[in-house]
């Protein structure tokens, strides 16, 4: 009878053990509208599907919620000379294998790049800019590309320059995926380096992600990241159903500014009947108000600007002299013209949820606390109409856009505006009947959503025309502006500060990449480089005051995300990228959680001019 009774007591002292393990688990639980088809970083097609391969693999760098971009495998990047990258990883960066230890190396890194440069999608599909310009730079020879040098260290040789390599090296498409295969290799548990590894995959209902143990990341206090024992996603459909999860605490989290604006109406009705009900004895007569405030104690919305922006990309299409010199699209001022021609603030009256893209093309990337911020465009009418009358356009003049249907609300709006000016233009909407009008078009309506952290993509990406080669060198005068800049700039040095750097490289009239670049470049080069972030935001403004003055692109708002979360967790932000990094999470703490930063080891064993 006492071996019975001691037995029983030891069972239920475990079992109790175990339940108590269990509830002290800290599992974060969100719900997604889209289903996830694919966990390959390189046939990502919505944002369901990113959120989770963020947390499997890395990147050799990603970007963080301060704007600036921190090693992630990577120990330390070199550049070498302009074509020349090197790169170091971190020691001892277990994979998600349990089998047996696995590690990173160079040759996994290797592979996994070389898999990028030669992805290609099925026919009709556009291939995402950030490879093709990872394509463009690596060029088709990939043994020359890629060169291991031993476990953990290999390089990159590039076919052209492209400084702002590392940015591009911490989009999605460049996350690492080893070859290895092991207990977790399947298509829906595939092996990475990532805070999380897939423990359950149920198509369309859930997705249980669990602990990397021997993750590489560590806190301040040089703990064990992930700070999270398990994430929980779920695909529930039904607003009024997630509603209820949500207010039950069945859910933390929805991701998506669709989800939000489906659900919080119930959220807050539920909770106004939930609220009436208990308090119909003693308070029949409660507000609506207090209801709405018992509510915003449970949940918190959050609402912020991403990458993602409205506007209009200029077409300039023929290169021929006749056609340069009629195109006034090809004039700068002009271009700004358009930019100060626009009130911008009165697009939240018919796009509740966006943000006035008055800052230029990039909004909370970089760092302006300190300084000024970079000149946009702000409403200034009289201006643009002498910029008009200057240049030589009037109400004769028409401007040809093309616009998608679900366009059409801010389109219009833009147009009356413009309108407002003298500048008339002709609206022609997507259909089968239309699509040749597209390529006849000035201005082509857009919402671009970026996907991967580079600072001058939109330069690239308006500028990497042969068109608009040849009417920076002949028209505008690109060049000779930088030569007297650069003559300005250096003798201001010399004068006032000696030992400040010039931050203006020599541009080789042979090279057109160093010509479409102009200085743009040279200024990403020193920004990355430099530590003292009174400089960083220094550079931060002149990088964008390039951009803003080029007017590669006419952005009108950014798209806003909102998001619902429950009020106990903390902080839920994702940087400028939308990325969010899971590693860094806890349920527990009131307070974000304190991480330690690596020291930045971007170095150059030698200065090179980039021509």
């Amino acid at each position: 009878m006492k071996f019975l009774f001691y037995f029983s007591l030891i069972f239920l002292l475990f079992s109790c053990k175990s339940e108590k393990e269990q509830i002290n688990q800290k599992i974060f639980r969100y719900n997604e509208l889209e289903y996830i088809k694919t966990l390959h970083p390189l046939s990502v097609t919505n944002e369901a599907e990113r959120r989770i391969v963020h947390q499997i693999f890395n990147g050799l760098w990603r970007l963080e919620n301060d704007g600036n971009f921190y090693p992630s495998l990577a120990d330390s990047t070199t550049q070498i000379d302009s074509l020349t990258w090197e790169f170091v990883l971190k020691p001892n960066i277990q994979l998600h294998s349990t089998s047996t230890k696995e590690f990173l190396t160079s040759k996994d890194v290797v592979e996994s790049l070389t898999n990028w440069a030669k992805f290609e999608l099925k026919r009709n599909e556009k291939i995402p800019i950030q490879t093709q310009i990872f394509k463009e730079i690596i060029g088709a020879d990939y043994e020359k590309a890629f060169e291991i040098i031993n476990e953990r260290k290999f390089r990159i040789h590039l076919q052209i320059p492209f400084s702002p390599l590392i940015q591009l090296l911490s989009c999605t498409e460049s996350l690492i995926v080893p070859s290895k295969k092991s207990r977790l290799g399947d298509k829906f548990s595939p092996v990475g380096s990532g805070a999380f590894y897939v423990d359950y995959f149920e198509d369309n209902q859930k997705v249980v992600l669990k602990k990397h143990q021997n993750y590489f990341h560590k806190t301040i206090k040089l703990d064990t990241l992930p700070l999270l024992d398990e994430i929980h996603v779920s695909f529930y459909q039904n607003p009024e159903g997630i509603a209820y999860k949500i207010l039950n605490d069945e859910l933390d989290w929805l991701p998506s500014t669709q989800q939000t604006q489906t659900v919080l109406p119930f959220i807050i009705q539920k909770e106004k009947e939930m609220q009436n009900k208990n308090n119909s004895k003693t308070n029949e007569n409660k507000s609506e108000s207090q209801s709405k405030g018992f509510v915003s104690k449970l949940i918190q919305l959050d609402s912020f600007p991403l990458l993602q922006t409205a506007g209009f990309e200029i077409q300039i299409l023929d290169t021929s002299d006749v056609e340069l010199n009629a195109n006034f699209f090809t004039i700068q001022s002009f271009r700004q013209a358009l930019n100060m021609g626009i009130y911008r603030e009165e697009f939240k009256k018919i796009a509740s949820y966006s943000y006035p893209a008055h800052e230029g093309i990039f909004p909370n990337i970089l760092p302006k606390n300190t300084q000024e911020k970079a000149d946009g465009y702000y409403f200034h009418p009289q201006t643009s109409r002498d910029i008009l009358q200057k240049i030589g356009f009037d109400s004769t003049n028409i401007i040809k856009i093309f616009a998608e249907k679900h366009d059409t609300a801010w389109v219009n709006l833009a147009r009356k505006q413009w309108k407002n000016l003298g500048i008339n233009s002709i609206l022609y909407l997507d259909s089968e009947s239309n699509t040749a009008n597209k390529n006849k078009a000035d201005l082509i309506a857009t919402t671009f959503k970026t996907s991967f952290a580079d600072e001058s993509f939109l330069f690239w990406k308006y500028f990497d025309r042969k068109s608009y080669d040849k009417f920076l060198i002949e028209k505008e005068g690109f060049l000779e502006f930088e030569k007297e800049e650069t003559k300005t700039v250096n003798q201001t040095n010399s004068q006032n500060d000696s030992s400040k750097i010039s931050f203006i490289n020599k541009v080789d009239k042979m090279d057109l990449f160093s010509i479409k670049k102009l200085r743009f470049d040279s200024l990403f080069i020193e920004y990355l480089k430099q530590k003292n972030e009174i400089e960083r935001e220094f550079l931060s403004n002149q990088l964008k005051n390039k951009l803003i003055r080029s007017a590669p692109f006419i952005e009108i708002f950014y798209l806003q995300t909102h998001q619902i979360r429950r009020a106990y967790i903390a902080e839920l932000v994702p940087n400028a990228l939308g990325i969010y990094h899971f590693d860094r999470l806890d349920k527990s703490f009131l307070e974000p959680v304190e991480l330690i930063r690596e020291d930045y080891m971007y170095e150059e064993k030698s200065v090179t001019s980039y021509q």
